[in-house]
C-alpha cells in the first residue's frame, strides 16, 4: 500500500488476508519542530475501505476513468495513477475560453486552474463581470485601512445595489484574503455548518452508518513496519480546537503559528477572543472570506467559508453559493490588486455573513512566497532539511505564516476614522448613531508639553476603555491607558504591554487630571500625559506613532485588574503625527464628546464647549 499525501509519500507493507471495509485511516505525524518530548502531533484522517482483491473496472479509476490490464485511462482533466486528482482544467476550453489554465507548479490540488479574462469571473470564467478594470482609484472609497505595510483595504457602499465594493492592495505575488463576521460569536458557532445542518444531514456529507469501534487497530510506523495493538478512543476534537491540525505541510493551517502568532491586528491572544459569553473564538473560526489571485492581468476571485484553523474552504462545502456579483484583479510588477462586489446581505445561511452597519471582526492575510517564509519556530524549509525548499508557489493558498495575516474591527460603513491628526485638536470614533452616540470615541488635545485625552465607549459597568500608542500597529510593545468604572469606583491606569496579555500597570503613573464616569450606558475617562517621558514603559508622542482603541473587557476597580477584550481593537490607518507644542500653547479639552454620557472635567478652566464628535467625519 502507498499513502501519499500532499507533501511526503510512505509506502507499507500490511498482513497477507489483512481486509478493511468502511475504515479510517489516520496519518499520525510528530511535531519534532513545535515538542521534542514528542506531545504534538499532526493529524489528518480519510475514509477507506482494504479488500483481498481488486478489480480492473470503473472503480479501479476512482469512477473517473477506464480500466485496461489495470493501467487507467482518465478522463478529462482527471490524473493519476488511479484517476484521483483532478484539475479544473488542460487548456483554455475548459475556462469558456474567457481565461487561461494556469499551472501553479505546486503541491495542493488542483494543480491548473482557471485565471480569468477582466470582464469574466467565477467557475470556469463563465460569468460575466462588470468590473473590469483592476486599477485601484482611493478616491472612489470611504474606508481605507492599512491592514500591514503590504496590504492596504479599501471599500465603499453601493447603496442604489445594496452591495459592498473591496478592493486589495497586496504588496506580493501571493493571494490576498479578507474575512469578516458579526461581533457576539462564540466558540459554538463551530460546531457545526452555519446553514445549521445536524451532524451528518448535509446533502454535501458523505451518508453512512456508524459502527462500534474495533478493539484491535492496525499500528504502522514510518518504516512500514506493522503491529497489531489496542487503541484507546483519542481526543481527537479537542486536538483540533487545540490546533492539532495538518501542519503547513499540508496546506492547512499551521497550528503553531496561530500559538506563537503574536502579531495580529491589536494584539490577538492566543486562544483567541471571547464573544458573546461563551468558550473563546479564533480569529478564524467562523469567518465568511473572499481570496483573490491574479497573474498578469489574469485573475479568480471566490467566496469562502472558515470553520475553523484549517484551510478555509468553498462556500459550497457547505452547501452555500458564491455570492460575489463582481470581480477584477491584476498582478504587475510584484504588486497585486484584487476588487470585487458582493450584496451585504446574501440570504446565504450555511457560509456567509451579513455586512451591518456596525463594528464587524475582521480578519486578513496574504500568502508566503520564496524565500519570505515566516515560522515560528522554523519550519524544515528554514533549516533546508526538506527537498522541497519551494513548497509555497505564488498563489497557493496555503499557510500565510506568522507574520502575513491579523485581525481588527472596522465598520463598513464608517465614512473615516481619524479627523485632521495634524491639529492641535483631533480625534476618532466609529459606528455612530444620527444622535452622535458612538460605540467609541477618543478625543485629543495638545495642550503645549502636554496632551489631554477623553476617551468614551458603549460598555456596562465593570467594562474596561482604553487607547493605547505603538510603534507598530500590534499590541507587544505598546503604552496603553485604560480606565473602568464599576459600583465601587473608577480607575484610569498608566500600563505597559509587553506581550499578548494583559498590560502590566506602570511602576510610574505619568498621567494627570484623571477622572471616569459612567452615564446612559456610556463610560468616559479622561487624563493628561506628557508628549515625552522618561519612564521605558511610556511610548512618547513627540514622533508619529500609531494608536490603538480598544474597549469592552471586564474590569475589577478594587484590584485595579482588567480582562481580555471581546472586540478586536482597531489600529489607526496610519501612524499620527501630533503638532509641535509651540502651535498649540493655549489649548486645553474638557469633554468626552459622546451624546448621553456625562463629560467628565479635567481642567478647572471654564470653556465653551463644542462636541467634537460634530467635527468628526463619521
Amino acid at each position: 500500500m502507498i499513502f501519499v499525501c500532499r507533501a511526503f509519500r510512505q509506502e507499507v507493507t500490511l498482513p497477507d488476508g489483512f481486509v478493511c471495509d468502511r475504515c479510517v485511516l489516520q496519518l499520525m505525524r510528530q511535531a519534532a519542530e513545535w515538542s521534542a518530548t514528542g506531545g504534538y502531533i499532526f493529524w489528518s484522517c480519510a475514509d477507506i475501505s482494504i479488500q483481498n482483491s481488486v478489480q480492473c473496472d470503473e472503480s479501479y479509476c476512482s469512477g473517473h476513468g477506464t480500466c485496461s490490464g489495470f493501467e487507467c485511462n482518465c478522463e478529462r482533466t482527471y490524473y493519476g495513477d488511479f484517476c484521483q486528482y483532478k484539475d479544473e482544467c488542460e487548456d483554455a476550453s475548459d475556462c469558456s475560453n474567457n481565461g487561461e489554465c494556469v499551472d501553479l507548479m505546486g503541491t495542493i490540488f488542483p494543480r491548473r486552474q482557471c485565471f480569468c479574462n477582466p470582464g469574466y469571473f467565477g467557475d470556469a470564467c463563465s460569468r460575466v463581470s462588470s468590473l473590469s478594470n483592476a486599477t485601484i482609484d482611493p478616491n472612489q472609497y470611504t474606508v481605507r485601512n492599512a491592514l500591514h505595510d503590504r496590504l492596504t483595504m479599501y471599500a465603499r457602499i453601493i447603496e442604489e445595489e445594496n452591495e459592498i465594493e473591496i478592493a486589495l492592495l497586496h504588496n506580493g505575488t501571493g493571494y490576498a484574503a479578507l474575512g469578516w463576521k458579526p461581533t457576539g460569536l462564540d466558540a459554538d458557532c463551530r460546531a457545526q455548518a452555519p446553514g445549521f445542518f445536524p451532524v451528518g444531514t448535509n446533502p454535501l456529507w458523505p451518508n453512512g452508518q456508524t459502527f462500534p469501534l474495533a478493539d484491535g487497530v492496525l499500528v504502522i510506523n514510518n518504516g512500514g513496519n506493522w503491529t497489531s495493538g489496542y487503541g484507546e478512543e483519542e481526543g481527537e476534537e479537542e486536538g483540533e480546537e487545540e490546533g492539532e491540525e495538518e501542519g503547513e505541510e499540508e496546506g492547512g493551517e499551521e497550528e503553531g503559528g496561530e500559538e506563537e502568532g503574536g502579531e495580529e491586528e491589536g494584539g490577538e491572544e492566543e486562544g483567541g477572543e471571547e464573544e458573546g459569553g461563551g468558550a473563546p473564538i479564533h480569529p478564524m473560526d467562523c469567518a465568511d472570506i473572499v481570496i483573490g489571485q491574479a497573474r498578469g492581468n489574469l485573475f479568480r476571485v471566490f467566496d469562502y467559508y472558515s470553520r475553523d484553523r484549517a484551510t478555509p474552504r468553498r462556500d459550497y462545502f457547505y452547501g452555500g453559493d458564491d455570492d460575489i456579483t463582481a470581480a477584477v484583479g491584476k498582478e504587475v510588477n510584484g504588486v497585486t490588486s484584487i476588487i470585487f462586489r458582493r450584496p451585504l446581505s446574501t440570504g446565504d445561511s450555511s457560509a456567509d455573513h451579513d455586512i451591518s452597519d456596525s463594528l464587524m471582526r475582521v480578519i486578513w492575510s496574504f500568502g508566503q512566497v520564496y524565500p519570505y517564509y515566516f515560522h515560528s519556530p522554523n519550519s524544515g524549509i528554514e533549516a533546508e532539511t526538506v527537498s522541497n525548499t519551494r513548497f509555497y508557489q505564488p498563489d497557493e493558498i496555503k499557510y500565510h505564516g506568522t507574520r502575513n495575516r491579523g485581525a481588527t474591527s472596522i465598520n463598513f460603513f464608517d465614512d473615516t476614522f481619524v479627523f485632521d491628526p495634524s491639529a492641535c485638536s483631533s480625534g476618532f470614533n466609529t459606528s455612530c448613531d444620527d444622535e452622535g452616540e458612538c460605540e467609541y470615541a477618543a478625543n485629543w488635545r495638545v495642550s503645549g508639553d502636554f496632551v489631554d485625552f477623553t476617551v468614551s465607549a458603549r460598555v456596562d459597568l465593570g467594562r474596561w476603555v482604553a487607547i493605547g500608542f505603538s510603534d507598530d500597529i500590534f499590541m507587544p510593545a505598546s503604552d496603553v491607558v485604560v480606565g473602568a468604572v464599576d459600583n465601587t469606583g473608577y480607575f484610569v491606569t498608566d500600563r505597559y504591554a509587553s506581550a499578548r496579555s494583559q498590560p502590566a500597570i506602570d511602576s510610574e503613573q505619568d498621567l494627570e487630571l484623571t477622572s471616569a464616569v459612567h452615564n446612559n450606558g456610556i463610560t468616559t475617562i479622561s487624563f493628561r500625559r506628557p508628549r515625552v517621558t522618561d519612564d521605558t514603559n511610556d511610548i512618547s508622542l513627540n514622533e508619529c506613532r500609531y494608536f490603538l482603541f480598544g474597549w469592552g473587557g471586564p474590569a475589577t476597580v478594587a484590584t485595579d485588574t482588567i480582562g481580555y477584550h471581546p472586540t478586536t481593537p482597531i489600529v489607526s490607518q496610519e501612524r499620527i503625527c501630533l503638532p509641535l507644542p509651540t502651535n498649540c500653547q493655549d489649548n486645553t479639552m474638557a469633554t468626552a464628546s459622546t451624546a448621553g454620557s456625562t463629560m467628565a472635567t479635567v481642567s478647572i478652566v471654564t470653556l465653551v464647549l463644542v462636541t467634537f464628535l460634530t467635527m468628526l467625519f463619521v
